[in-house]
């Protein structure tokens, strides 16, 4: 894994500890809860599906209260195409058996093949903070590599080691569960960690061009 340079931070990738490493094998139940859709083992991989408008949610047995980074390799088993997905700083809605407040981040998604973040509020709420973009252009049924957490709210997602997108939540979820949240989709997941970030301030300026 390589450094990240975020807005005025540098994750750096060999001083942030593993703390989680996963490959999925028949006993992944030990540690994940699947809260809604359907999750089962197949051929080294857990596979993740929800044919409805509705988020399929797994959750990390672990709560983590440190700032951490969630990374595995996904794709979308065709038919499906779209809505690769995982969530962080999660929590859930016992009341309305739903997801609720955390950070969610996602590829090729949100109805019109946006990738980025959002802040989800809980199930009726919506989202509140948004940071997306058409630009990022996921081929159905090929893997790749995400990689997403938040330091404090301020939240990223790397995809083949190139950062995508980041967004800085000015009231920040504090702690929470990681996981993956299959909506309306399928979705392969293998090679699962989880590192606590350890980061440094990163201060930038310009050279001058001229």
């Amino acid at each position: 894994m390589k450094n990240i340079h975020l807005l005025g931070k540098k994750i750096i990738a060999d001083r942030s500890e593993v703390i989680f490493s996963y490959k999925p094998d028949e006993n992944f139940l030990d540690y994940f809860t699947p809260m809604s859709g359907h999750w089962e083992y197949q051929d080294g991989a857990i596979i993740g599906t929800e044919p409805g408008n509705f988020g399929g949610i797994l959750f990390s047995k672990e709560y983590y209260e440190d700032n951490v980074m969630l990374s595995f390799t996904v794709s979308a088993v065709p038919p499906a195409t779209r809505d690769l997905n995982a969530v962080f700083c999660a929590k859930w809605d016992e009341e309305k058996d739903y997801l609720g407040e955390s950070y969610v981040c996602g590829l090729n998604g949100w109805y019109e093949h946006k990738s980025g973040l959002e802040r989800n509020l809980g199930y009726g709420k919506g989202s509140n903070l948004y940071s997306t973009t058409s630009l990022y252009k996921y081929t159905p049924g090929t893997e790749v590599r995400m990689s997403c957490g938040a330091i404090d709210g301020h939240s990223f997602m790397v995809v083949d080691g190139v950062l995508v997108s980041e967004m800085i939540d000015p009231n920040p979820i504090s702690g929470g569960h990681v996981g993956f949240s299959a909506y309306c989709t399928k979705l392969r997941i293998t090679d699962i960690e989880v590192r606590k970030i350890f980061y440094e301030d990163f201060p930038q300026e310009y050279e001058p061009e001229f």
